[in-house]
């Protein structure tokens, strides 16, 4: 088995929202918030450097939570329960400061689980033996398995 930076391929940064974001909408399905972390975790399993899996997952649970919450809003009354809830506050018609408040927090989620998954990534890759020095190798071609068959003859 090789280090996990070696047999995940690194992906460009929209790919890797594109899958943070079908991550974040799996797990929101399920009902629980804290899968957000995990979602941003697997997201950052795509790219190398923490930077970049803050983004991901920042940006990903935030588009995902914001996509889910125009459903809502479209399909049911998303709008009269956030107005419910900053009328608590004595705040009338704000209601809009709820949600933005709410894929905040969820955007924040996620790139936190970003931030914890790619180091964990790279915790757990410094105990993992690898043939290739730490480097991504490509797929065996056809003429390197006839030289490596012709030099195990030999």
């Amino acid at each position: 088995m090789g280090k996990i930076d070696d047999t995940i391929p690194e992906l460009a940064f929209l790919p890797a929202i594109v899958i943070t974001i079908v991550f974040g909408l799996v797990f929101q399905l399920a009902g629980d918030w804290k899968l957000m972390l995990i979602a941003g975790a697997l997201g950052a399993l795509f790219v190398r450097r923490i930077r970049r899996a803050f983004l991901v997952g920042f940006l990903g649970i935030g588009l995902a939570w914001s996509i889910l919450f125009v459903y809502l809003s479209v399909t049911a009354q998303a709008m009269a329960v956030a107005n419910i809830f900053i009328g608590l506050l004595g705040l009338e018609g704000l209601g809009i400061v709820v949600i933005v408040i709410s894929v905040l927090i969820g955007a924040l989620l996620g790139g936190f689980g970003g931030m914890l998954g790619r180091a964990l990534y790279e915790f757990i890759d410094e105990f993992l033996p690898s043939g290739s020095g730490g480097k991504q190798t490509p797929p065996p071609t056809p003429e390197s398995m006839k030289e490596e068959a012709i030099t195990e003859e030999q």
